[in-house]
């Protein structure tokens, strides 16, 4: 394992790798917890959630990460298959509680077509539980093929659970186990072990996917191949360079490099950056994008109704703030780097639903002392916000929907 990272994870710690040359890599992290003690892990700011997306969104219960509660102390595998460009990547492992962090390694996948991993496996005896997850990270899933053994104990078997994007695969051929597609029986005491492969054909699109393998008592997984189809024939995408990113947000000169988190951060930095103004207000703010975002009225992306014209002044080419919308940084000082970086944070949050809407829905709002909207001046605000400005004068934000 890195040096940096240590076996017992007490608070978020960050550890960095480097990737020689752009390609599929594959990740791979074993790690245990039990009880209320919790582990995610996000890599290159890209952080998991649950599939499918819920209103509260869900970062320590699901298949890429390890709950305390489910595992029992005992260990899981999350081994992440994801594109990986030339340079430095970062994985941040932030714990709630603690949890031991066992094994960690990574290499480049020589066939992206045929995703193979001999790994010959036993379970840690326990009862239904996680046991290994792959997480794709926007790939196709065409097919799995596993093989597994197991085998009976006396008073009770091995079985394998295969969970796909949160469904559980049936087994057809017994209504007893009906959610475990590999299982033992008593015959086998007399038997012995039955290893046996089965191939699963799913034909899943381009996104992110969870397949999980759960274990109860001691079986042992030999080999797992993910088909992703004949990702060679489609259409080469051109790699953006230099992607925007919290440490490095410098513009590229086309908005549409930025992530959801970058570009939404821009907009609150630029048209809230000024530290008389409240938290209350730029999340306000961002639920406004959000909410345009969700709306059929508006265009579907964040990048697209942040930068339509004429909407937020700070984009606006001449604007004095627009200087800090395309580079928040640019004028290398600590207190624009915290701010920046806390900006960064709450726009994560709201596009996550971490927050909740404060403003009942609006999608418009201005500030009185720049003036006041003819299409507002008969709308009764959704919130209002008051607040000191630079002038010291007291000036108030309101939000509507119109």
């Amino acid at each position: 394992m890195p040096e940096d990272l240590p076996k017992q994870i007490i608070k978020k710690t960050q550890v960095s790798f480097l990737v020689t040359k752009l390609g599929l890599y594959a990740i791979s992290i074993t790690a245990r917890c039990k009880g209320k003690n919790d582990l995610k892990v996000e890599i290159d700011e890209l952080s998991f959630r649950e599939i499918p997306p819920k209103d509260n969104v869900q970062k320590y219960d699901i298949p890429p990460a390890w709950n305390g509660t489910k595992l029992k102390g005992l260990s899981q595998t999350n081994i992440f298959i994801l594109l990986l460009d030339e340079g430095e990547h970062v994985i941040d492992f932030t714990p709630e509680g603690q949890a031991k962090v066992e094994k960690f390694s990574y290499w480049q996948i020589e066939d992206p077509t045929h995703v193979e991993f001999n790994l010959n496996q036993q379970a840690d005896e326990g009862d239904k539980r996680p046991w290994f997850t792959f997480a794709l990270v926007d790939l196709p899933l065409k097919s799995i093929e596993a093989e597994i053994t197991v085998n009976w104990h006396y008073f009770d078997g091995d079985d394998v659970k295969l969970i796909i994007d949160n469904q559980v695969e049936e087994n057809p051929s017994s209504r007893l186990w009906k959610d475990w597609i590999w299982h033992a029986t008593p015959k086998q005491l007399l038997s012995g072990p039955k290893k046996e492969q089965k191939v699963i054909t799913k034909d899943f699109p381009k996104e992110i996917h969870y397949v999980e393998f759960w274990a109860d008592k001691t079986p042992t997984l030999h080999n797992i191949i993910l088909d992703l189809g004949n990702l060679k024939s489609e259409p080469a995408q051109p790699e953006p360079t230099n992607i925007p990113t919290v440490k490095n947000p410098k513009w590229t000169g086309d908005f549409s490099d930025d992530t959801d988190q970058v570009i939404l951060a821009r907009a609150l930095f630029g048209e809230a950056r000024n530290t008389l103004v409240p938290d209350e207000a730029r999340i306000a703010i961002g639920w406004v994008v959000k909410n345009r975002v969700e709306s059929s009225g508006w265009p579907n992306t964040y990048w697209e109704v942040i930068t339509t014209p004429s909407q937020f002044s700070s984009f606006n080419i001449g604007d004095d703030n627009r200087l800090f919308v395309e580079d928040p940084l640019h004028k290398n000082n600590a207190i624009d780097k915290k701010a920046w970086e806390h900006t960064y944070d709450l726009a994560k949050k709201i596009i996550e639903g971490e927050i909740t809407d404060p403003t009942q829905g609006a999608n418009h709002y201005y500030d009185d002392s720049i003036g006041v909207p003819g299409l507002a001046k008969d709308r009764k605000p959704t919130l209002t916000i008051s607040y000191i400005n630079q002038y010291e004068e007291e000036a108030n934000i309101f939000f509507l929907n119109l």
